[in-house]
């Protein structure tokens, strides 16, 4: 049995099955130091003498070519850390903050309770979370190393002691050349990991670009390197569009010292594979303004907090600073992993996300009953493992992904809830209470439903289909012989059994499509609708809907829409000429202005929903209709101009 090393650093304590080497004793040398007795030696920085500090100075390849997964409170905290370090220091100092306000920067509320549980985790979560360095320009190297070599929590004083890794120092520490100098207090108000990464590269290639810019020359970003350096695994250009450069700009532009904007630079075929990128500098007092917005902003949250005494978290300091990366409770704000670990202040949240006030002018008693017990439902999913999911945070991964993306997407829950209310109602709840588990049962529901918000999203009761817009007339539906229906079995179909999973069901449906193809003929709006007219497909072949579905089902499969799929199959051996046809249709650069544009249409997701079914369920005037047009050369088979509702309900 090897004794323990008495000198072991307290990074054990976070890698419990690390070896344990003694010391190599070398005769005629001088012992090597103890890397434990050389941390002890590192100069102590404390939040109390250095947290006011907002500077931070870090290298452009540590900006530019490292890669991490840290969370958005977690990139926060280390930006406020490397904001600590002085010009003057030479070497990483340890950085001691009480729990208070560790947690405070983290975005926790530790009024909560389980305090050092959710230090742990926080530290944990950092120390496990590799940076990877891609291939650094000249070089065949790639460093990998983590964030923090050492933590230590004293739960007698309540004090926190960090040590940052030693691969970290050139990148730190008395920076003279390659390095960004950015003021941490412009990502205050940033809700997205994406536009902080974004935000840094910005201010790192910011001379580069103008130094471009007066040669007349474009800065390109390519799309898959920054992909790896914001750390998005987006399958398509709509999606990092949408998620990552849209968003990055609205809150760059709204919050911080330079204005951020793209356009696409380069494509292969209709994929997008660079953009251009604008990086300017604001002028110096609009840039003020901003720092003085967010300060103001910050301290009054501050206000009316009851503060913690030393007893309960160590000593504290009187610093507003403190609070400035507090979580801002409001309907559209998405809600941190760690809040899974606290169901009280959960459920308090999952209320203002679901607007109750507004909810209780909406719905019935019972709805509003139903309301609450999904809500409590949802507080113990948040917090409870199940099967392979992970868990972030005391938080359960899946469950604040899929709630969150509804949040982002719609501004909340509270249309969500308004969708969903009756159907739990009458429906979901009362089965849930006749199982022997009805937790599982109504978790499985909710989950279920999260992932289909579109589904339910609306603004109060639909108008029927239809009946938004009576202005234009119903064009004629063009009859073909091109597409005949035969009774003789086809050779190749969609079966039951591909609808199994959802997986499954986009797999089968991939085999008959030519995306190729269809990329070669589609412009880029196009190919942004068929993806999401594929995912909605999916959905459809697998969707049971109580009294609207019954007698359709074939195991998980609904047999209406997999029929109809099947006839297109069997006249043309592809489904690639409907798809082609519904993306044409419903051309993302202009079918949604078409539908905003619209005062009678209230849900225009909804509308978009119901277009694919009833296209779904009609394949032959979708490709009739479309064959005709395009023979013609009517700019309509380009564009959508005509009432697709109306000539389905014919």
């Amino acid at each position: 049995m090897v004794p323990k090393d008495k000198t072991s650093s307290p990074i054990d304590s976070l890698y419990p099955n690390a070896p344990i080497r003694g010391p190599k004793k070398s005769p005629g040398r001088p012992p090597k130091k103890d890397p434990a007795k050389a941390q002890v030696e590192a100069p102590l920085a404390t939040y109390s003498g250095r947290g006011s500090q907002t500077i931070v100075r870090k290298s452009n390849d540590l900006i530019q070519n490292a890669m991490s997964t840290l969370t958005l409170s977690q990139q926060k905290l280390m930006l406020h850390i490397f904001a600590m370090i002085k010009p003057s220091d030479t070497e990483l100092p340890r950085y001691e903050m009480s729990i208070y306000e560790f947690l405070k920067l983290c975005g926790v509320d530790p009024h909560n309770g389980s305090m050092y549980a959710q230090v742990r985790n926080n530290i944990d979560a950092i120390a496990n979370a590799k940076v990877q360095w891609i291939r650094l320009a000249g070089t065949q190297k790639i460093t990998m190393f983590r964030w923090l070599s050492g933590a230590t929590i004293d739960e007698g004083t309540g004090k926190i002691v960090l040590t940052l890794d030693q691969a970290l120092k050139p990148h730190l520490i008395q920076l003279k050349e390659f390095y960004t100098t950015m003021n941490i207090t412009y990502t205050l108000p940033m809700k997205s990991q994406y536009s902080l990464k974004i935000y840094e590269l910005c201010k790192s290639y910011q001379n580069l670009y103008l130094t471009k810019k007066q040669k007349g020359e474009p800065l390109v970003w390519n799309i898959e390197t920054l992909k790896k350096q914001v750390d998005c695994n987006a399958t398509n250009w709509a999606h990092v569009r949408r998620t990552v450069l849209d968003k990055a700009k609205s809150e760059i532009n709204g919050h911080t010292d330079i204005y951020f904007d793209y356009e696409v630079y380069e494509k292969d075929r209709q994929r997008v594979i660079a953009v251009a990128v604008t990086i300017e500098p604001v002028d110096k007092q609009v840039a003020d303004d901003k720092l003085n917005e967010i300060t103001k902003s910050m301290s009054s949250k501050s206000r009316g907090k009851k503060k913690l005494t030393p007893a309960e978290t160590g000593s504290l300091d009187d610093d507003p600073s403190i609070l400035t990366l507090e979580y801002v409770s409001v309907p559209e704000t998405t809600i941190p992993y760690s809040y899974g670990a606290t169901p009280d202040l959960l459920r308090q949240e999952l209320e203002v996300k679901a607007e109750l006030d507004k909810l209780n002018r909406e719905l019935t008693a019972d709805e509003m009953e139903a309301v609450h017990t999904m809500i409590g439902a949802m507080v113990k999913m948040a917090g409870t493992p199940r099967g392979n999911d992970k868990m972030i945070d005391g938080g359960n991964a899946h469950f604040f992904q899929t709630v969150n993306n509804v949040i982002d997407n719609c501004g909340g829950l509270r249309r969500w809830f308004e969708g969903t209310a009756a159907r739990y109602a009458t429906r979901v709840i009362p089965v849930a209470r006749t199982k022997s588990a009805p937790l599982p049962y109504l978790s499985k529901a909710i989950l279920d439903d999260l992932e289909n918000y579109r589904m339910y999203v609306t603004s109060g009761v639909p108008e029927p289909l239809g009946g938004y817009d009576a202005a234009p007339e119903q064009p004629d539906i063009v009859e073909t012989t091109d597409f005949v229906e035969t009774d003789a079995e086809p050779v190749n179909q969609l079966m039951p059994e591909d609808a199994a999973t959802k997986k499954q069901v986009m797999a089968a449906l991939l085999r008959y499509i030519d995306r190729d193809a269809l990329s070669a003929r589609l412009t880029t709006g196009q190919m942004e609708a068929f993806d999401d007219i594929l995912q909605m497909t999916a959905y459809f072949c697998r969707r049971n809907v109580k009294g609207k579905d019954d007698g359709m089902m074939e195991g998980k499969a609904n047999m209406q829409f997999l029929n109809a799929l099947n006839k297109v199959i069997a006249r043309y051996e592809s489904l690639t000429p409907l798809y082609e046809a519904m993306a044409v249709m419903m051309d993302y650069d202009t079918y949604w202005k078409d539908l905003m544009k619209n005062p009678k249409i209230k849900n225009p997701k909804l509308v978009f929903q119901s277009e694919v079914e009833r296209a779904l369920l009609m394949p032959a005037a979708v490709i009739g209709e479309y064959t005709a047009r395009k023979a013609q050369n009517d700019p309509r088979a380009v564009h959508k101009e005509y009432d697709w509702v109306k000539a389905f309900e014919e």
